[in-house]
């Protein structure tokens, strides 16, 4: 449920600080009910505390998996909301070690612009992606064909592929530090919940092809391993926060008495 004035796509707070308290007060928590358990509100709870966005976000997202409702509408605001909050809580949550988020949108506006400046000589690009072999089998992919290219565009295309490398390395950082803690990418488990992201995916563009509403109990199942994880992410953090303020306790209680 979301708060007057609230957006709910806007995104999360700066890594590793909570978000500001600009928020209206909270209506309380969803009632308990099919959907929404103990363990469910006792996540949402944890979330909230560490920052809003992300507890409203999961907050909607369980409203979404209600199974006497669902529909590809309630999906699709699912899989942002998970996409959203997988990419954002290994920032929120501090853990050490994160990549920088990498955006391939310059690298292709680079390209755009330098293809402009040489218009005449390559001709316009949809002509350009046009042609191939006509020797070719259909189904076979289109022939190269030699042409002379300005070494600015070969920059500007090396620069994107540089910046799309990078940010599918990227990614897989962020999605290891998610289930793991730490910054890595060849726990066993990574590759699972990659399944699940990709499934997520599959449905937060409506520009892609058309997909039929999968069986409510296959999106649950990735559902509840996204819940598996934030609840393994969250307590973890908690208890670190809980031993570090234990640790200064300790020392400000010594400093006390020297």
């Amino acid at each position: 449920m979301t708060e007057e004035g609230t957006d709910p796509h806007s995104p999360a707070s700066s890594p590793g600080a909570p978000s500001p308290e600009t928020q209206q007060p909270r209506e309380p928590n969803p009632p308990l009910n099919g959907i929404w358990t103990l363990e469910r509100q006792s996540l949402l709870d944890a979330l909230l505390k560490r920052d809003p966005t992300i507890g409203g976000l999961y907050e909607l997202a369980v409203d979404g998996m209600d199974p006497a409702r669902w529909s590809m509408p309630r999906l699709v605001t699912v899989a942002h909301c998970v996409r959203e909050i997988c990419g954002a809580l290994p920032h929120i949550l501090g853990i050490g070690g994160l990549p920088p988020r990498s955006d391939t949108s310059a690298a292709g506006h680079e390209i755009s612009r330098v293809w402009d400046l040489y218009g005449d000589q390559l001709g316009r690009p949809a002509v350009a992606a046009a042609i191939a072999d006509d020797a070719a089998e259909p189904e076979q992919p289109k022939a190269l064909v030699t042409r002379n290219v300005p070494s600015a565009l070969v920059a500007a295309a090396a620069a994107y592929v540089v910046a799309d490398v990078e940010g599918s390395r990227n990614a897989r950082k962020v999605r290891g530090a998610l289930v793991t803690g730490a910054v890595n990418e060849t726990h066993p488990n990574i590759a699972t919940f990659a399944r699940t992201q990709e499934f997520f995916m599959g449905y937060v563009h409506l520009d892609r092809p058309v997909r039929s509403l999968p069986p409510h109990s296959a999106a649950r199942a990735h559902f509840e391993r996204v819940e598996t994880v934030l609840r393994a992410r969250v307590e973890q953090f908690f208890k670190s926060l809980a031993a570090v303020e234990a640790i200064l306790a300790v020392a400000n209680r010594k400093k006390g008495e020297s």
